[in-house]
């Protein structure tokens, strides 16, 4: 593809070479002549000048810091990158139908244009929309229910009566719906609770490899449009997700908790059971949130608190050796009195 038809793809202003052949795309380090690489931070300005690929994608403010290359300069350079990865990679879908090797329920319902892959399992009662596909070795419950134009990958569990919306992405070794952890403590030991509810997903969610999202003791856990779940991440029973939240990886949200839209929970966040986080919280990297938090505000540390003063008291802490150095002294002080 040529320079300047990718010009035209991403809406970009092109200074150099309009008619150079792009082969692929690459990161800095490892780039050959032909390929497009992308300078998506300052930071690794040096590694732009000192890269083998002719043709840089980047922002006009890095522009005039690069000599001898052709520049593509766009407003966002991650925006760019998403829009032309699809023409130099693109994604590979299994054979259209179902794998012979896979086991359909005679009545289970499959829109046009479903794809089954091998070995997977679907059970009575479920429902699959038009143009949604699963890899192979996925299991869909009884009962259950899957949108559309979805991407169910490898080894995904969906137990019986949960609901999957429209466009919604599950990396490979999510569980959706799994018991929640629940027991009554006896005499004669634990007894498990019961989980009769299910778990709504709605439409653009990203699910990440390995997360578990748990069905509810009764009614629903539910995850709301547009949330975007990394790898590892832990959403028990009950829970309620509001629309665009960002879990991060190894963050986990204990029971009947609520999180509001646009909230962020950075990496190992946790959430103790029944809490509520009011639209466009942030809770930083190993934040413990362990009661309620108003909206829009930035919490840290544990018990999480508000993030300036989590900050304050962390630089009183490194303090501690000093004053207690001082504290002997004054005593040793009044004591020789």
């Amino acid at each position: 593809m040529k320079l300047k038809e990718i010009a035209a793809l991403v809406d970009g202003y092109l200074v150099g070479e309009t008619e150079f052949e792009i082969k692929g795309i690459n990161n800095l380090e490892e780039a050959q002549p032909e390929d497009l690489v992308f300078l998506f931070h300052s930071r690794y300005l040096e590694q732009a000048r000192e890269t083998r690929a002719c043709s840089i994608v980047l922002e006009e403010v890095e522009a005039q810091s690069l000599v001898g290359k052709n520049l593509l300069i766009v407003d966002n350079p991650r925006l760019a990158y998403i829009k032309l990865a699809k023409y130099f990679s693109p994604f590979v879908f299994p054979p259209a139908g179902v794998h012979p090797s896979a086991f359909v329920h005679p009545q289970a319902s499959l829109a046009e244009g479903v794809v089954v892959g091998p070995f997977s399992v679907i059970e009575e009662g479920a429902t699959i929309a038009a143009g949604t596909c699963l890899f192979s070795q996925v299991y869909v419950g009884k009962g259950v229910k899957i949108g559309a134009d979805c991407l169910i990958f490898p080894q995904v569990v969906i137990r019986e009566q949960c609901q999957i919306g429209n466009r919604v992405i599950l990396q490979a070794g999510v569980v959706i719906g799994g018991d929640g952890f629940g027991y009554e403590r006896t005499k004669d030991g634990y007894l498990k609770l019961p989980h009769i509810g299910r778990v709504v997903i709605e439409d653009e969610v990203e699910i990440g490899a390995n997360s578990t999202v748990d069905r509810a003791t009764m009614g629903e856990t539910r995850i709301g449009a547009g949330t975007k779940i990394d790898n590892l991440v832990m959403v028990a029973h009950n829970v309620k997700i509001g629309k665009n939240v960002v879990i991060v990886a190894q963050s986990g949200i204990a029971g009947s908790s609520t999180i509001g839209d646009n909230s962020v929970l950075a990496g190992q966040s946790g959430v103790v059971d029944h809490c509520k986080l009011e639209p466009g919280v942030t809770v930083l990297s190993r934040g413990g949130v362990v009661n309620d938090i108003p909206a829009g505000k930035t919490v840290s540390g544990f018990p999480a608190q508000e993030h300036h003063q989590h900050l304050r008291q962390q630089a009183l802490v490194k303090k501690l050796p000093q004053l207690w150095q001082r504290v002997r002294s004054l005593e040793k002080k009044i004591g020789g009195k």
